[in-house]
């Protein structure tokens, strides 16, 4: 049962009741401010977008999948599946359905939920602009106080001149990464192809402006040579277990041959075996006669049976390496396809860094053309917003406005 406000000012001083009441209340919504989920229910997935994946009839642990930018995430058992502009429940439903179409499971019960919604990015006149988590409820004035908060005009000239210096070398740096990136893609899909030799037509999309007219020898000589241990290693692994395939089928052919052999030996001695206790029976040799030839007959029946045994051994075990090889193959395809896609990110978060580093530049030029304006400086603010299946829109916004995943937030100073 809650304590009634006029209990309240029976224990606290009347001037001091309001601020205790707003410090409780505080105290009570933090928690749930800062562990409160992001509602996903009419939200539509999009490329960044990390999901949480469940077996619920199973003891193992629930895995991440993140949406690719071309809208697919892997699952368990089935693989990559376009999910993108769905909501949950209609990925959900897709799922099942997967799992049904491709006879995986015949009534499969998973969960699936959005663990970390594709980050805002904040750009413009903020002390540290790039990409940020996002989570329920982000307003413009939260997303600007993850940024750093605003950027002020340099105080001098001095300052201006490094502030610049500074911005040039990130935009620079960015380019140079951006290229790295590229490259080590364009080597990522010779890895899936097994060729050895990069082609920069396998270079991203998002990157190809930035390796066009730029040298690339001394880039592409270190990818080439990792690319060729890569395949070497690959070789060599599978050959091993290529080579215990073929020897594992030699034997298999080898025991059947046996088998053959044993049996007309096992038949052989069972005829023995008739024609001695015929001779017994007319007094032409003595029990111990017959009971050799029992014996030898049980020997040679105990050997076929061990023979089999070892056949079923070695089909097995042919299995076991059968598989391996497959698993190898599979492993190495989704390791270089979760490694590409963490390319296509990084080039991402370069590219929006490097153009965020840009803008800096161009703002601080303009301030500095007007320096009587640099202590009535104000700020305005606009969110780029690219809904999936809607067409993009600008969004002239208050500091109270609140983003949604993927938001561009442009922080300007007024006037420039």
């Amino acid at each position: 049962m809650g304590i009634s406000p006029a209990v309240y000012r029976t224990i606290l001083p009347r001037w001091k009741l309001g601020a205790f009441l707003l410090m409780v209340l505080w105290a009570l919504a933090f928690p749930m401010i800062t562990s409160m989920p992001a509602q996903a229910g009419d939200y539509r997935l999009n490329s960044g977008d990390v999901l949480t994946f469940d077996f619920l009839d199973d003891a193992e642990l629930p895995v991440t999948a993140t949406v690719s930018g071309a809208g697919v995430a892997q699952f368990p058992l089935i693989g990559g599946v376009e999910v993108i502009g769905l909501t949950v429940p209609e990925a959900l439903a897709k799922l099942r359905s997967e799992y049904r179409r491709r006879d995986v499971l015949v009534d499969p019960k998973i969960s699936l939920d959005i663990s970390t919604f594709r980050p805002i990015f904040v750009l413009g006149e903020v002390k540290t602009p790039g990409s940020f988590p996002f989570y329920s409820g982000l307003t413009v004035e939260q997303a600007i106080g993850l940024a750093g908060g605003m950027q002020v005009a340099a105080a001098s000239a001095s300052d201006r001149i490094v502030a610049r210096a500074r911005l040039r070398a990130e935009a620079e740096a960015a380019n140079a990464e951006i290229v790295h990136e590229a490259i080590y893609a364009a080597r990522l899909v010779a890895q899936l192809k097994s060729s050895d030799k990069i082609d920069l037509a396998d270079v991203p999309e998002v990157a190809r402006d930035y390796v066009t007219g730029v040298p690339l020898d001394g880039v592409i000589e270190l990818e080439e040579k990792i690319l060729k241990a890569d395949l070497a290693a690959n070789k060599s692994q599978a050959q091993i277990l290529s080579e215990g395939i073929t020897q594992s089928e030699g034997g298999i052919d080898i025991l059947n041959q046996l088998i053959l052999q044993q049996k007309d030996v096992v038949q052989n001695s069972k005829e023995d075996v008739e024609r001695i206790a015929t001779l017994r029976k007319r007094g032409l040799n003595t029990e111990s006669d017959l009971s050799r030839a029992e014996n030898s007959a049980s020997a040679e029946q105990a050997q076929l049976l061990e023979t089999f045994a070892t056949l079923a051994r070695s089909r097995q075990e042919l299995s076991g390496l059968k598989l391996q090889l497959a698993k190898l193959a599979a492993d190495r395809e989704k390791d270089i396809l979760t490694q590409l896609q963490a390319r296509e990110i990084a080039i991402q978060k370069l590219i929006s860094g490097k153009h965020s580093a840009e803008e800096q530049i161009l703002l601080m030029a303009a301030v500095a053309e007007d320096e009587t304006k640099k202590n009535q400086i104000s700020y305005t603010y606009e969110i780029r917003r690219n809904p999936m299946g809607g067409t993009p829109t600008s969004i002239k916004a208050s500091t109270l406005t609140e983003l949604v995943p993927g938001d561009v937030l442009m922080v300007s100073i007024a006037g420039m």
